[in-house]
This record gives C-alpha cells, structure tokens and sequence, in this order.
C-alpha cells in the first residue's frame, strides 16, 4: 500500500491549473527504470535522454522508494535521504511525447535508441549514460512555493497556503500571448448520507486543510505531496491522507489511492462529492460540453441549475470558446454500478461565491465493496488547436510501451 494512501475516507481535490510556446499534443511519456535494465544502478546524475539527432531533449529522474514516495528535494520536510541517487526499477523518467524523435530507418539507428508505442503512434529517443552531453536548458515548468503559483506555455494556477486545489487559475490565449483568467477556486462538496439519509453531513473545500511540505521542481513535471486533514469541526477528529499532484505542461493529474476497510453501506446510504469550478466574468462565451453525452451548454450566466445524470468516469468534460479552454477526465477503478446518481453538473453560483456560474461533476458513490480503489482526475489544457484537448485525453490514458 502506498504511504499516501488515504485508509479512511474518500478525499478526492484537484488542482485546475504557460513559458516559451511548445508544440501541441504534449502528452507526458513516463517510463520506469525496469523498461531500461541495462542502466539499473547507474548514477541517475549521469543519465541522458535525447532526440534522434543526438540533441539532449528536457527530461527528468524521479525516484520513486519501495513504499510509493516520491523523492522530493524541496520544502520544509524533504525525503532526500530516502533517495540512492542511482537508477531502480521503480524510478520514473519522465519527458514529452512531442519532443521525442520519428522512428528513423534501421540501417540509422544510434546506439541506445528506446522506441517507444503509444496506441497507433510511435517515436524514439537514446537513453544512455554520458555526463559529455550537456542536458537541455528548456523548462517547461515554473513554480514559486512562495506564492504558490505554477505556470506553464497553457495555464497558471495560485493556491492558498493551506490548500491543495486551485484559488484562482487561467489558460493561454494564443492570439494574445497571455492568459485569460477563467475561473476562481474550485468548489468542492462532499455530503455523507446515512443508512436512512437522516443526518446529512456536509463539507466544502473550507473544511479540507493541506499543507505541502514538500515538493520538486523539474523542467517536465511538478510534483507537490499535499498532506490533508478533514476538518470535522465539532472537537470530532478527522481522517487524514497524503495525496501527489503532478503538474506537467499541458495536463495536471491528481492520482488518489482509496481503502475502504469495511463495506461503504455498513456506516453510510450514499455519499457524493462535487467538483464544480466556479467560472469568472471571461468564461461568458465559453462552452460546457460532455461530447460522449451530447451534452452542451452556453455558460452565459443565465440562472441554469441543471444535473445531467451520467457516471463521469471515462468521460471528458471541457470547458471551451473555439480552440481555448481546458477538459476533465475523471478515471476510477470503482464499477460503474456503485455510482449511480451521479452526473455533471452546470449551475448558478453558489451563495457567497462570485463568477458567473459553476460548471463540473458529481461523483455519487453507493454500495461499494470493502477493498482498494485508484481514483485519478486530470485536467487538460488546449494547445491552441480544436480538438486537442480531446487527443490529449485519449493519449494520457495509453500506457508507454517501450522496446529496446
């Protein structure tokens, strides 16, 4: 069981979160150092990842301990020395899709090639040991913990100091080079019924406290390792759980490792979580869609409080105006028939709350067997292209594989 594994409670956040402009359909490849056993042991510092023509491309080592953590240098409670410096199975090296090479000819192939298959599509880069190589100055990523915002070539987010999800967040213009400012905090519901529904208990993302203590920073991804506490009030104490959020250029992914140590409907009827980020003055024009639903609604601000009843899972929901704009994909391991009742949801804003409206899903969950389950958000950002976000999403769901 992963360290960060949440053992007590269903406590899902996400982060909706742009540098120098970068091709589109920048679909993160990560591959393990089991795929490279001929460079297990080596010293990750002397690791090189580059294109076909032998110029070092960004890329980034994160080693991963036995137990699922992440090494991560950065912030007031670093796990460096977990770390060994040298390459095991479990590490991830990470770059982009985009940045690596076509397939060149056999009779071409240098030494060290890694051909890698994603569904249809195939490319290649040469992993090797060779501290001659100077590595790439590119970064993809920026991020200031002091501020607690992060900026990519496709969006930027703030967080609170206390908060593991987004305060304030916006995406690229391509025509102007600059972000629109699209959305305020992400509001977040979770409600607990009981067995006969008498005593709903309600929370929001205030009653959900994180601290980051620490982090990395590398040219491809952002790692933060959010600690969480459910503030129960009350004088009742709550569950704790560490979940990672992992930003890249174009997609933020929030993997969650959820055990329920005795059936769901022994202590509960239902319980259900809301995700709906609350839609600032600029999203006017934008569009809500589910394509696989057929679903399309104007975000204008009109007083609209609509439920369309649909299990989100596996379906990507976008936010849009033409090419601009950002999807959700949400994936679990939870059947389908434990989910029923949920649904995506396009509202009027909440009381208290500004922004012209509040687009996103409820994730109803009902009589779930005892057992383990992985439940993944990621959201996805526009290149600048239509239908982008769509390819991204089906490519992030493709696992790597990789041939030596």
């Amino acid at each position: 069981m992963p360290a960060h594994a949440s053992t007590l409670t269903i406590i899902i956040t996400l982060t909706a979160l742009t540098l120098a402009a970068v091709p589109a359909a920048s679909a993160p490849a990560v591959i393990t150092g089991k795929d490279l056993p001929h460079l297990i042991g080596k010293p990750i510092a002397s690791i090189r990842v580059l294109n076909i023509s032998g110029e070092a491309i960004p890329f980034q080592i994160d080693e991963v301990t036995a137990d699922g953590e992440y090494i991560l240098d950065m912030g007031e409670k670093p796990n460096t020395a977990d770390g060994n410096g040298l390459l095991d199975e479990r590490d991830e090296i990470v770059f982009l899709w985009s940045d690596a090479s076509k397939i060149p000819p056999p009779d071409s192939r240098p030494a060290g090639l890694v051909k890698l298959t994603r569904g249809t599509s195939s490319r290649a880069v040469v992993i090797k040991e060779d501290t001659s190589v100077k590595l790439s100055e590119k970064m993809y990523i920026d991020y200031n913990h002091e501020t607690q915002r992060v900026s990519t070539p496709y969006y930027y987010a703030s967080f609170a100091p206390n908060r593991f999800h987004f305060v304030r967040a916006g995406i690229k213009n391509f025509s102007t080079g600059k972000y629109t400012d699209l959305t305020n905090e992400l509001r977040v519901e979770i409600l607990l019924k009981t067995l006969f529904g008498l005593i709903p208990i309600r929370y929001t993302e205030n009653n959900i406290v994180c601290l980051v203590r620490r982090y990395k920073t590398g040219p491809i991804r952002l790692i933060r390792r959010g600690d969480f506490h459910l503030n129960l009030g009350l004088g009742v104490k709550g569950s704790k759980a560490a979940v990672n959020q992992l930003c890249y250029p174009q997609a933020v992914k929030v993997p969650v490792y959820v055990n329920l140590p005795i059936r769901f409907r022994t202590l509960f009827g239902q319980a259900h979580i809301e995700m709906t980020p609350v839609i600032r003055e600029a999203g006017r024009p934008f569009t809500f869609a589910v394509p696989s639903e057929n679903l399309s609604f104007a975000v204008d601000g009109n007083p609209i409080d609509t439920l369309h009843a649909a299990v989100p899972a596996g379906r990507l929901f976008s936010l849009r105006d033409g090419a601009a704009g950002y999807g959700w994909l949400l994936n679990t391991t939870m059947a389908p028939e434990y989910l029923s009742g949920s649904g995506f949801l396009l509202r009027r804003p909440s009381s208290g709350r500004g922004g012209i409206a509040e687009c996103g899903f409820r994730l109803t969950v009902r009589d779930v067997p005892k057992g383990s389950y992985y439940i993944t958000n990621w959201v996805l950002f526009s290149g600048g292209k239509d239908g982008d976000i769509g390819a991204l999403g089906r490519a992030v769901n493709l696992p790597v594989a990789v041939e030596n």
